[in-house]
C-alpha cells in the first residue's frame, strides 16, 4: 500500500510540473511594458509642457492687450489729487467730530 501511494504522488508532482511548465510557456512577454510604460509618460510630459506654454502664451497675449496705457496715468494722477483734496476735508471733519466729544466729557 505504501508503494501505491508513492506512486501516486509522484504522479501527482509530474502532473503539476507539467502544468507550470505549460503556464510559463504560455505567459506573455513582459519584457516590452517598461518600454510602453517609459513611452506613455513621456507622451503626457510633453502634453503637460506644450499645454503649460500655450497657456503662458495666452496670458501674456491677454496682458499686453488689456494693459493701461499712458492716458489712464494722467487720469489716474487726476482723480488721486481729487482724492487728497476729499482727504483733508475729511481729516478736518475728523477731528472737528473727536474735539466735540472730548469737549462734551
Amino acid at each position: 500500500m505504501v508503494h501505491y501511494l508513492f506512486q501516486a504522488a509522484l504522479e501527482e508532482t509530474a502532473e503539476a510540473a507539467e502544468q507550470v511548465v505549460e503556464t510559463v510557456a504560455a505567459a506573455p512577454n513582459n519584457s516590452g511594458l517598461i518600454g510602453q510604460a517609459l513611452e506613455i509618460t513621456l507622451i503626457g510630459m510633453v502634453i503637460l509642457f506644450v499645454s503649460l506654454l500655450i497657456l503662458w502664451g495666452v496670458m501674456e497675449l491677454l496682458v499686453r492687450l488689456v494693459k493701461d496705457g499712458p492716458k489712464e496715468e494722467a487720469e489716474e494722477a487726476e482723480a488721486i489729487e481729487t482724492v487728497e483734496a476729499d482727504d483733508d476735508e475729511k481729516l478736518k471733519a475728523a477731528a472737528a467730530a473727536a474735539a466735540y466729544v472730548i469737549a462734551k466729557k
